[in-house]
């Protein structure tokens, strides 16, 4: 059985992978299997590795979407902590699916209603699991994501935000999370999403790919500034946001990818990191830096942010074939 579908891209030497931008063949077999005991075990030997088990918690949350009852079953009756973890995680997938992707307007007052019910069963088996492994910033982490979902308060959320990186200081999926819960769509504002970007930024070792967290922040504001300005039919400032944002922008942006390029550690989510700003400083029109990123994503293609742009695929290619081909 093929995993993951490639595709051969018409620019660029590399077959990619769409959305599949780790390496873990352990993580990868509990998958395939959709064995409970085979995700609580890949769960149970990463306790100590933050970013590992904060991806597999992710990774096999989307792939138990549908069982989330049963694993809260099983999590009852063993009262174990990786069961009541994955059974948190797999609600919020759920829910998020049952929301789909569309802006808050689209979405229809029914399927709203579903999705809050079903993301608030996702909130006691976080906190069973926080409480069975006090140290673990995993149940927060995903507790961050569900309360943006429920649109709780900002009080909430900031408790919740600090007892993740009171754990992991540096998670990157956390502060991932945090920056779409402070976006402007989710009730927050650009000033205090990019704000907490740049404050990561400046707190991110050199080497580390948490300065990835400024390319996703200008592109939630670019996003919504572009809707905005369509939707408002105002031509002039749509044509201008969709050419000259980033360049405006491209100074902090360089210097963050600068920050990371001073002796990078490997990271499970370098990739991820690397489409970000492959994508912002194409953008900007960098060229170096752009081929360096593009180079740095290898062979794994990530939706955020290059759907942001148009097709993730024809995205790409129209990138690779700009800065890798010349």
């Amino acid at each position: 059985m093929r995993l993951f579908s490639r595709r051969r891209r018409q620019a660029g030497p590399e077959e990619m992978v769409l959305g599949h931008p780790y390496d873990d063949t352990v993580l990868d077999a509990a998958v395939e299997t959709g064995s409970l005991v085979a995700a609580r075990t890949v769960l149970e030997e990463c306790r100590d590795d933050h970013e590992t088990r904060a991806l597999r918690t992710d990774v096999l949350g989307r792939a138990f979407i549908g069982r989330a009852d049963e694993i809260a079953d099983a999590a009852a009756a063993t009262d174990d902590p990786e069961l009541w973890l994955l059974a948190g995680s797999a609600y919020r997938h759920e829910a998020w699916t049952v929301r789909g992707d569309g802006v808050a307007e689209e979405v229809g007052h029914d399927r709203y209603q579903i999705f809050f019910s079903i993301l608030r069963k996702a909130v006691a088996p976080l906190h069973e699991a926080a409480a069975r492994l006090a140290e673990d910033p995993c149940p927060w982490m995903v507790l961050v994501c569900v309360g943006q979902g429920l649109q709780v308060d900002r009080e909430q959320q900031d408790e919740v935000w600090s007892e993740a990186v009171l754990r992991s200081p540096t998670l990157y999926p956390a502060h991932w999370y945090r920056v779409q819960a402070l976006a402007a769509k989710w009730g927050g504002s650009h000033e205090a999403m990019l704000s907490f970007a740049r404050e990561t930024v400046a707190r991110a070792p050199a080497g580390h790919p948490l300065t990835a967290v400024l390319p996703l922040a200008h592109f939630e504001v670019y996003l919504h500034n572009l809707e905005e300005t369509y939707r408002a039919r105002k031509r002039v400032e749509y044509f201008r946001i969709h050419t000259r944002y980033f360049e405006d922008n491209a100074r902090e942006l360089v210097d963050a990818s600068d920050k990371w390029a001073r002796d990078p550690v490997p990271h499970l989510r370098a990739r991820e990191a690397h489409n970000l700003f492959a994508a912002a400083l194409s953008q900007a029109g960098d060229l170096p830096r752009t081929r360096r990123h593009l180079l740095g994503m290898e062979d794994r293609l990530h939706p955020v942010p290059w759907a942001y742009l148009g097709d993730p695929e024809q995205e790409y290619r129209r990138t690779a074939s700009r800065y890798l081909l010349t």
